[in-house]
């Protein structure tokens, strides 16, 4: 079928009633394209329910409508409307007719909707509505990409195109594909199939042809089988894509689908662990929630794409969908870009945290969902496993434990090239058990508060007879066992199952060394997904340090989770450059220095969920004469600190001492200098300088030219500076934005966890000397961005065509 863009028309408001509609008294849509996320631009308040997990955003029941005119359908064919995703319960009208539903938020679908159709003008309406039914936030609306499918009667299904890397090597590759064709009709026919493979410079390396009938109100699957001679294999290091274009006719021609596909084996065994195209690879892997930071849940197409560009640069080869299938945009970022990912189902089954989670609904719609996700994600060679869940409570009853198999079994029957793991806290599987000794779980913190609190026998637990005894029906059901914070149990694991696969599915950022050297040591141990990578809005203040007396999670006005690699906006924080030095990816040293004001840190209760609030950063006005503790990352043997030529101090450094030097050093402005020694000679330095007492405005644009589209996105960076450009990360400054000519402003935020600011207001005060405004092209033409501020003001100039 062919696939139009229908994201754009669309108007928004709160559900209101049919009367109030007769009566002229409903509130008129709010004119949107699609993305929307309709809650980030919402009022946060310490009120609103369930507070800390969702960032302190409230609820609400919406309705999306749009008017259109129905489309030319030849011969009785089909028109489909294809959502990706729609938060939450979504259901669907089409002239006032009811034509579907979707409880599940994450999960894309589609409705058939030629039959409700009408000529000329119809409309479209979309109920949605969200309220505490997830541990994060969730954003509500219509935030994924919307399509109107427009078919013959005789077509290509919806997700009807699979195809599969047969076998692999250098010199040849088989491919076989399977092209699902639906006839509509009322009579059977004949159709051709014509499928040819396009490499990545346009040209066809095979083709094949076959003509065969379909009954009336049926469909029929075409298998054919490629070899194709010295294949360009996909891989994370390079990530070649082939298309395979399919031709159907019959006499003239009524469909033709291109489907976008990389040539790759995967295998996994305990000899070699994860193999891609017979290459061992260990997973650099790292969460990632669904939002995009201060864009909401809007999975507009770029904002992916520059999270996986991001996370690249920073030594990750993997992510983790947490706790949900991931948007298509997403998975096609990570097939262009090579970013292998751990495609995750859902978050807990039936025993979901909060009252009107999927947990409502798993039992009914399950297989449906899983039939959904697997029917679109076949055909990314970015995908390469399946997890059933994360932290699910129900693995510690056998009776529910066995859904789990159930579960495995339902995927294989559809894709068995993939392994499946399950991410599971052995402390959720044996929570029941551990109530009855240690009481009631903390209400707000769950199992996190357990972590924290119980840390010691967390560690015990873990690796305890009686997590053995409960995690024995979950594990056996899985291709590759997935812990979360249970690295403790990898080696009890090998010697009690040498043939057994091993995964920490999550991990906390402080532990990383000792995790990669059992990665390392053991093919079994296939690599570590850090929480988190990227930071995101909800489980307010998990990752800070806080006043014991303090929530488990942040007070208002905590908004973000403090506990990821990369912030909102896209700024690397310490943690990421010690993680990329472990990784072995990084040998020029890294200075992280503490804010001044840590030596109060002590007084706080420390989360284990972050690293340190360090900042790459000598520019500290009005600190003079502080001692500053300073932490440099380095591999090397040894690290010698200058501070203006002078040598500070010298101390060891390498694995042995977890790639961390630590220094005091008395704050005076100027250069602070770490020079790396391998075998007693210098090999790398780096060094960080003071800025200036001037300051003024500078902002960056990611890029000078971008699509004219509603799938593209210019970010730019807005700075606090001095006149050479090193940045003031103790002037913070209200800054204001405004856009001329042909966008608008998506989002403007910065990175302060605990901010106020509304990220769909026109302005917003600087964190650490930054702030990110996001512009979204609303056609071709010219996009001024205006930014004022105390310091002056700057403009940049972005091309969108």
């Amino acid at each position: 079928m062919q696939r139009l863009p229908f994201n754009e028309g669309w108007g928004v408001r709160l559900t209101t009633s049919p009367f109030l509609e007769i009566m002229g008294q409903a509130e008129p849509p709010k004119p949107i394209t699609l993305p929307h996320d309709w809650l980030i631009s919402q009022p946060r308040s310490a009120e609103n329910e369930p507070g800390s997990l969702t960032g302190f955003y409230g609820e609400g029941v919406i309705e999306y409508v749009k008017t259109f005119q129905a489309p030319s359908v030849a011969d009785g064919g089909r028109v489909e409307l294809d959502f990706d995703g729609v938060f939450r319960g979504a259901m669907v009208y089409i002239n006032d007719s009811f034509v579907g539903q979707r409880p599940y938020g994450y999960i894309p679908f589609s409705v058939r909707i030629d039959q409700h159709l009408k000529p000329g003008e119809n409309v479209v309406r979309v109920e949605t509505r969200n309220h505490a039914d997830s541990r994060w936030y969730s954003g509500s609306g219509i935030f994924r990409d919307v399509d109107l499918l427009v078919g013959r009667s005789v077509h290509v299904a919806r997700n009807g195109v699979r195809i599969k890397t047969d076998s692999a090597s250098t010199t040849l590759a088989v491919v076989d594909t399977a092209v699902t064709i639906e006839n509509d009709g009322q009579t059977i026919r004949t159709v051709t199939v014509r499928n040819d493979i396009v490499d990545v410079d346009g040209a066809v390396i095979a083709s094949e042809t076959d003509a065969f009938a379909v009954r009336p109100h049926d469909s029929s699957v075409l298998r054919q089988r490629f070899a194709i001679d010295n294949p360009k294999l996909w891989s994370a290091d390079r990530p070649t894509l082939h298309r395979l274009r399919t031709t159907v006719t019959d006499g003239d021609e009524v469909d033709v689908v291109e489907t976008t596909f990389g040539i790759r084996m995967l295998e996994w065994d305990a000899l070699r662990g994860l193999a891609i195209n017979g290459e061992s690879v260990k997973l650099r892997g790292g969460c990632i929630h669904h939002d995009n930071g201060i864009i909401g849940a809007a999975t507009i197409s770029r904002a992916e794409e520059r999270r996986v560009e991001l996370l690249k640069e920073a030594g990750y080869n993997a992510i983790r969908s947490a706790h949900n299938p991931t948007s298509k945009a997403m998975l096609e970022a990570c097939d262009r870009l090579g970013m292998l990912v751990l495609d995750e189902f859902t978050d807990g089954w039936t025993t979901a945290g909060l009252g009107f989670g999927y947990g409502l609904d798993i039992d009914k719609w399950w297989r449906a969902d899983l039939i959904e996700m697997l029917e679109r994600d076949y055909n990314h060679p970015s995908v390469i496993m399946y997890s059933i869940g994360n932290e699910v409570a129900d693995t510690g009853n056998q009776w529910d434990a066995i859904r789990g198999r159930d579960m495995v079994e339902h995927i294989k029957a559809h894709d068995p090239t993939r392994p499946i793991t399950n991410a599971i806290n052995p402390m959720m599987t044996v929570l029941h058990d551990l109530k009855a000794q240690v009481g009631k779980a903390d209400e707000e913190g769950g199992v996190n508060s357990f972590m924290r609190d119980f840390s010691e026998l967390t560690k015990d637990l873990v690796s305890s007879d009686l997590a053995t005894e409960r995690l024995a029906e979950p594990m056996s059901q899985l291709d590759i066992a997935g812990y979360n914070y249970a690295y403790g149990r990898y080696e009890l694991d090998i010697a009690e199952h040498p043939q057994r696969l091993l995964l920490g599915t999550e991990g906390v950022p402080g532990k990383l060394d000792e995790i990669w050297d059992l990665v390392e040591r053991h093919p079994q141990v296939l690599g570590e997904f850090s929480w988190t990578a990227w930071e995101y809005i909800g489980e307010a203040g998990l990752g800070a340090d806080k006043p014991a007396a303090e929530a488990f999670f942040g007070n208002y006005p905590w908004r973000l989770s403090a506990t990821a690699d990369i912030g909102v906006t896209g700024i690397r924080r310490s943690v990421s450059y010690w993680r990329e030095t472990v990784w072995g990816l990084r040998s020029t040293p890294y200075i992280a220095v503490a804010r001044p004001t840590a030596a109060d840190q002590e007084e706080l209760a420390k989360s284990i969920y972050t690293w340190s609030d360090s900042l790459g950063s000598w520019s500290w006005d009005g600190h003079e004469g502080t001692t500053m503790n300073v932490e440099v990352y380095s591999d090397a043997d040894e690290i010698a600190l200058e501070l203006n030529g002078v040598v500070i101090d010298r101390q060891p450094v390498g694995a042995e001492r977890r790639c961390i030097a630590p220094f005091k050093v008395v704050y005076q402005p100027g250069e602070l200098t770490a020079i790396a020694y391998r075998s007693g000679e210098e090999a790398e330095r780096t060094s960080l300088r003071s800025a200036t007492r001037s300051a003024q405005l500078a902002v960056v644009v990611d890029r000078d030219v971008v699509g004219a589209t509603d799938r593209d996105l210019a970010y730019v960076d807005i700075r606090v500076t001095d006149e050479s450009g090193v940045l003031h990360v103790l002037r913070d400054t209200e800054v204001q934005v405004a856009v001329r000519g042909t966008g608008i402003l998506q989002g403007l935020g910065s990175g302060n966890p605990r901010s106020e600011e509304d990220y769909s207001a026109a302005k917003t005060v600087t964190h650490d000397g930054r702030a990110l405004a996001v512009i979204r092209p609303t056609g071709p033409g010219e996009i001024i961005v205006e930014v004022t501020s105390a310091y002056g003001a700057a403009e940049a100039a972005v091309t969108a065509r």
